[in-house]
């Protein structure tokens, strides 16, 4: 039977989760304990992700919620199976930023202006970086969760949130400076 890594969470101690091709094939079938199953072991990186782009439990809860929804009715059109993570973690993203249209507002920024490096003087951990990513202005976070953290390329991040590639560019680049000094600030608190 094969198996396809749903995500490593070996490095924060919990084992590896993995979702079988069988289990894709019950739940395409619309095998409703199948579907339980697929959702106990995704509910976390799926609410995980709608949360870090909204900061908002409620809001992330009913992204949680439309994701799994348009997931059971769609995934009968899914061409690639192992490609099922990929595809959720878009449609989580696509939720996320369809409730969120609203609060997120980008001040103009000329990308050449402070380049950011990426690498840090200093060693801090997740958690610490997390708290620092949910003080981000709305739009620089939706950003920076795409780009910096979820791999989407600016062009495609540009668009599923409705701006430029330019101005991604520049939210990313702000994000990382406002990042930057909270990190700092937070390591001398």
């Amino acid at each position: 039977m094969e198996l396809l890594v749903l995500f490593n969470t070996e490095a924060s101690g919990m084992e590896k989760e993995r979702i079988d091709l069988r289990l894709i094939e019950l739940v395409i079938a619309q095998d409703r304990k199948a579907q339980f199953q697929l959702f106990e072991l995704t509910k976390r990186m799926v609410y995980s992700m709608a949360f870090r782009i909204l900061n908002d439990e409620d809001t992330a809860h009913d992204v949680l919620q439309d994701t799994y929804v348009k997931v059971f009715q769609e995934i009968r059109n899914l061409k690639h199976p192992e490609a099922l993570i990929s595809w959720m973690k878009t449609i989580t993203v696509r939720k996320a930023i369809e409730k969120a249209k609203k609060q997120f507002q980008f001040e103009e920024l000329s990308v050449a202006e402070d380049q950011v490096e990426d690498h840090f003087e200093s060693w801090f951990d997740a958690e610490l970086l997390d708290q620092a990513i949910r003080t981000l202005p709305p739009g620089s976070r939706a950003v920076f969760m795409l780009v910096a953290v979820e791999g989407y390329p600016h062009q495609e991040a540009s668009q599923m949130l409705g701006i430029s590639e330019s101005t991604s560019k520049s939210q990313l680049n702000y994000a990382k400076k406002l990042l930057k000094t909270r990190i700092k600030t937070l390591l001398q608190a």
